[in-house]
């Protein structure tokens, strides 16, 4: 959705190709971005193909950027069409069974890892050559980079949570599944109970469709370690990057599957510290000392030390945080990234139009 809103406010045409009834088909259409239904029922799905091949004739689209493995298995049978690109956003890893290698390596006409280790893994698995895979990583809105009313936010915030003034607050902005494992932030807001220090945490995110009941879960986990009255479930937003800004800290608790997380560059563009956990590819942007603080996957011990160092060492904080800004202006803009993008585009149309 981001990457459409900025091509079109740029001059570009956009359009997506989704299932019918699903979540950012409604969120596109609200936008303002053409969406052809598309059912997208498996991986050669005679009908999706004939609908996709159908649209590109019909609306002259140059490229289709993939993010997914059956759209982009559909688009694969539009090569001789359009050049294709497989995006990749996880890093879990990638099968390496004969047919998984032949899609990879036919599929597309080009990959883009939104992190380096998904590069590392698909060089190290034959599964596309260099020349073909470029590393263009995640970014932060320009809403995020707007702090003219962060004190603002912080006291609308908790009257809006009704979090005292003076406590804590934490924040963790994702889907609400097992690869985030939200439940590892309120582990650690029992554990700084514990320790003698209440901390609220603000769950920003709702249910995916094949983990409905986690919302459940983690209210359950809450009432087990017997801190319900500090957690607070935001559900999905529209305003993250004002949630971000009024919070004390961030962190990501994810156990698998993340790239560099997005919300990495959204704590640093919005001067909100981050404490994430040494997955995926995070650790190419969370720089302990410099622009965060690392623990390791499921350390509820090091997610309290971390938190507790980032309320006491004021300046330390402030330091990172500061420097954790500079290195989003000069690096994790949108513009920026999207430029990136944009070149990859072109440089693949050119060369299919010469060819």
């Amino acid at each position: 959705m981001d990457q459409m809103i900025w091509l079109r406010s740029h001059g570009h045409q956009a359009f997506l190709a989704a299932r019918p009834g699903s979540d950012i088909a409604a969120r596109a259409s609200a936008a303002g971005i053409p969406v052809f239904e598309t059912p997208f029922s498996g991986h050669y799905d005679p009908r999706s193909i004939l609908i996709l091949r159908k649209v590109i004739r019909d609306t002259g689209i140059d490229i289709a950027d993939c993010h997914g493995s059956r759209d982009v298995m559909t688009a694969a049978f539009a090569r001789s069409l359009i050049p294709v690109i497989r995006t990749r956003h996880v890093s879990q890893p990638i099968k390496n069974k004969l047919h998984r290698r032949l899609q990879w390596r036919y599929g597309s006409d080009h990959v883009i890892a939104t992190a380096d280790c998904i590069r590392q893994e698909v060089l190290a698995k034959g599964l596309a050559p260099d020349g073909k895979i470029s590393v263009i990583g995640e970014w932060a809105a320009d809403d995020f980079f707007d702090i003219s009313n962060k004190e603002s936010h912080r006291t609308d915030v908790r009257r809006e949570f009704n979090v005292p003034e003076d406590q804590p607050m934490v924040c963790v902005v994702g889907m609400l599944r097992g690869d985030k494992a939200q439940e590892i932030l309120i582990e650690t807001i029992a554990e700084l109970r514990r320790r003698g220090r209440d901390v609220a945490a603000l769950i920003v995110g709702e249910d995916t469709n094949s983990q409905k009941n986690y919302h459940r879960g983690l209210e359950a986990t809450a009432a087990d370690l017997g801190v319900t009255d500090l957690i607070r479930f935001a559900g999905y937003r529209d305003d993250v990057a004002r949630l971000t800004q009024a919070c004390d800290a961030q962190v990501i608790t994810s156990i698998s599957v993340e790239a560099q997380s997005r919300t990495a560059p959204q704590a640093f563009a919005g001067q909100t510290p981050i404490v994430a956990s040494r997955v995926g590819g995070v650790a190419e942007l969370v720089e302990p000392g410099r622009t965060g603080w690392l623990v390791e996957i499921k350390d509820v011990a090091g997610y309290a030390n971390a938190l507790s160092d980032i309320f006491d060492n004021k300046d330390g904080t402030s330091r990172i945080t500061a420097e954790a800004r500079a290195f989003a202006e000069s690096h994790l803009r949108m513009d920026h990234k999207m430029a990136e993008t944009l070149a990859v585009y072109e440089r693949l149309i050119a060369a299919r139009r010469t060819s």
